[in-house]
């Protein structure tokens, strides 16, 4: 793919990131239509409780997304480098350990989780009334999990060599599949929430069966044959460390996810329904950031590799620009057209009201996560994990739970649902600190990782 290595070292900067970031953009776009899509079909029911079950079920969706964050950005990342310096035989081989480890793993968590759900259901917070549907969907997403990862880390391994557009594409399809499937299995076929859960999966498969094509057709420099499938204990040590943070951070979320669920179950199915269907909204603004950073991941992890390190620089404030300016638009658009925007989903007027209270709360954090997560992607592209995993657990177990079980208990509903936004505001500060320090002296760090 020589034309993406062009992109990722010789084209400006401002117009590199633009082209690498917005297939990422749409490809996230289309996973929000994703998650959005069972949702709304389940909301067409207008059943307060299988909306909650859904929701009660996100967490685990989390983790599976964490584990595929390992290989998709861990393995993406260091794919990036090698390119960048120039070692294309390297870069195959982690691409090939990646895939192979990622359905291995994903393989064992299947046979782990599926004896424990019952213990599971109880951490996810599900009451009596919520356990029926939250089993019957969990279940099912247990037993395919391979699929899911699968899916997020050939995502990551084709966007590794800026190949973005093939990666969006691959969404596309599962997207596409997952909506025509959910309105057959939930309104048509009357599956309820089976339907939602097979729906996904089938969707996701969709998406796995056309990245596999993906590479065994076209002319990319990255392989996943079994004869490159060659880890040796260093690749697979520089994997985990790039791309644990990403996981951690995804999994603290998903933590973050049970537990606020929890408090939200304190207040009843009403409000639990109600954060479900905020959460599906406000990802909207976190994917469309995430896709910009996914974008700038393999320019910053290129130009890293490379020591180039003033298009890196120059690259991670442009992605900031842009990131921040999706978040500003989409919080702003949520404080405008909340009311028309909750009511697409369900037809219950108290479900709606508490939606709106709580996305009027939790939207003013979104410019922040701009600043927040394209901190983190730096680090990890450059080689220096520890900052970006230490950045993730203050913002997350420093801050945002101590807050959010202290404003809780302090403030009832309206300090529950103020404590994400408050917690993010020292954690841009430390993002500003540690950027500084970090572009006045990146060469020592980058000589001693390249």
């Amino acid at each position: 793919m020589k034309k993406n290595i062009e992109i990722l070292e010789k084209t400006p900067v401002f117009q590199a990131i633009l082209r690498l970031a917005l297939p990422s953009v749409l490809a996230m776009m289309v996973q929000v239509i994703y998650g959005l899509t069972d949702t709304f079909f389940i909301g067409q029911t207008n059943d307060p409780t299988l909306v909650a079950s859904i929701s009660l079920a996100l967490p685990f969706a989390m983790i599976l997304q964490a584990v595929g964050n390992i290989f998709a950005f861990g393995g993406g990342t260091y794919i990036s480098q090698m390119l960048g310096a120039k070692r294309p035989e390297e870069a195959r081989k982690i691409c090939a350990s990646s895939f192979y480890l990622s359905a291995i793993t994903g393989g064992i968590l299947a046979l782990i989780c599926q004896p424990l759900i019952s213990p599971i259901l109880h951490l996810l917070g599900s009451s009596s009334i919520t356990w029926n549907a939250t089993q019957t969907y969990l279940s099912i997403m247990i037993t395919c999990s391979f699929v899911q990862i699968l899916q997020i880390v050939l995502a990551g391994l084709i966007r590794s060599e800026g190949a973005t557009k093939q990666a969006m594409h691959g969404i596309l399809l599962g997207t596409g599949l997952n909506i025509i499937l959910d309105y057959l299995f939930i309104l048509k076929f009357g599956w309820g929430i089976a339907g939602a859960a097979w729906a996904t999966i089938l969707g996701n498969l969709g998406g796995v069966c056309y990245y596999l094509i993906y590479f065994h057709f076209s002319a990319t420099l990255l392989s996943i044959r079994f004869s490159d499938f060659k880890p040796t204990p260093q690749m697979v040590k520089n994997i985990i460390a790039i791309g644990l943070p990403v996981a951690v951070n995804t999994l603290i979320m998903s933590l973050s996810h049970i537990l606020t669920n929890n408090v939200a179950m304190s207040y009843g199915e009403t409000t639990m329904a109600a954060a479900g269907i905020m959460g599906r909204l406000l990802a909207i603004g976190v994917f469309l950031q995430m896709g910009i950073a996914q974008g700038y991941q393999p320019f910053a992890g290129y130009s890293y590799g490379a020591h180039l390190f003033h298009r890196l620089k120059q690259g991670f404030f442009v992605a900031l620009s842009l990131s921040s300016f999706v978040g500003i638009t989409i919080a702003a658009t949520f404080f405008i057209s909340g009311h028309f925007l909750v009511g697409l989903f369900i037809d219950n007027p108290e479900v709606i009201e508490r939606a709106i209270t709580m996305i009027n709360a939790f939207a003013w954090a979104l410019p922040l996560f701009a600043l927040n997560f394209l901190t983190g992607m730096t680090f990890q592209s450059a080689g220096r994990p520890r900052l970006a995993l230490g950045l993730v657990l203050a913002r997350q177990l420093g801050l945002f739970l101590p807050m959010l079980y202290t404003l809780n208990y302090f403030f009832g509903f309206k300090g529950f649902i103020f404590a994400q936004p408050l917690s993010d505001i020292p954690i841009a500060f430390i993002a500003i600190f540690l950027m500084t320090k970090f572009f006045k002296n990146p060469i020592d760090k980058a000589s001693k990782n390249c």
